[in-house]
């Protein structure tokens, strides 16, 4: 009874997990268009800021860590509450994404100790 009930329980969060991720993904690409349709030429610059160009560096940066913390990640078979994984695939996303959440961090805290002595 009790493997059962925890069997299902995981798969429910795991379920739970995809919807969440479809709702972030259709939300995101509902924004991007969105964006896309409504801005003109004169949003580019604000304030002397051309923050279309920072936000179109900010993409292409994030994009590229994606690839290169996948690049750097490792395949190594991991063994897990008992149970061999050795998908290469996953493994190297885990990698990628604890990868570049720390990396993001990191790139946070800087952020907030570079602004905050800068004025």
């Amino acid at each position: 009874m009790m493997t059962f009930l925890s069997s299902s329980l995981a798969d429910i969060m795991l379920w739970l997990m995809y919807l969440s991720l479809a709702v972030a993904v259709g939300v995101t690409a509902l924004s991007v268009s969105k964006t896309l349709r409504l801005r003109t030429k004169d949003d580019e610059i604000i304030n002397g800021v051309a923050h279309t160009r920072i936000a179109w560096t900010v993409a292409v940066a994030f994009v590229i860590c994606l690839v290169v913390t996948f690049l750097l990640g490792s395949s190594d078979p991991v063994t897990t509450n008992g149970k061999l994984f050795t998908d290469a695939f996953w493994l190297k996303a885990t990698d990628m994404f604890i990868y570049t959440s720390i990396i993001l961090i990191i790139g946070c805290f800087v952020g907030v100790i570079v602004s905050r002595f800068r004025n």
